[in-house]
C-alpha cells in the first residue's frame, strides 16, 4: 500500500508531463543511438529504465534477506527437533530411575532411592 502511495503521484506527474511536452528532440548517443523522438517518450523511457534498475536493486537486496530467513528457519527446525529428542531422553531417563528405585530394597544400608528429575518449584 505504501508503494502505491509513493508511486501513484510520481506516475500522475509523469503522464501530465508527457501530455504537455510533445515537442520533438534529437537524441545523439555516440556509437549507440541517434534519432529524433518526442520529449515525452524520452522522459517516459528514461523513467522506465531507472524504475527497472531500482526494482532490480531492491530484488537483489531482498535475496540476501530471504537467504538469511531460510537459514534461520532451518536452524529453528533443527533446534525444535533437538528439544523433542531431549525431552524424550529425559522421559526415558526418569522412567529408568523410577524402575531402579522400585527394584531397590528400601531401608537397607547402601540402598539409594532415586527420585525422578523435575522442575524446581517457583518462588512465587
Amino acid at each position: 500500500m505504501l508503494r502505491l502511495i509513493v508511486t501513484l503521484p510520481f506516475l500522475i506527474v509523469l503522464v501530465v508531463f508527457a501530455f504537455v511536452n510533445q515537442q520533438v528532440v534529437t537524441l545523439d548517443l555516440p556509437y549507440i543511438f541517434s534519432g529524433q523522438s518526442s520529449l515525452a517518450m524520452v522522459v517516459i523511457v528514461v523513467a522506465l529504465v531507472f524504475f527497472l534498475i531500482g526494482g532490480l536493486a531492491v530484488w537483489f537486496a531482498e535475496l540476501r534477506q530471504r537467504r538469511r530467513a531460510r537459514r534461520a528457519e532451518s536452524t529453528i527446525r533443527s533446534l525444535e527437533t533437538q528439544v523433542v529428542d531431549l525431552r524424550q531422553q529425559l522421559a526415558n531417563s526418569n522412567a529408568q530411575l523410577a524402575a531402579q528405585a522400585s527394584l531397590a530394597p528400601h531401608g537397607q544400608p547402601g540402598s539409594t532411592t532415586y527420585l525422578p528429575v523435575t522442575q524446581p518449584p517457583s518462588a512465587f
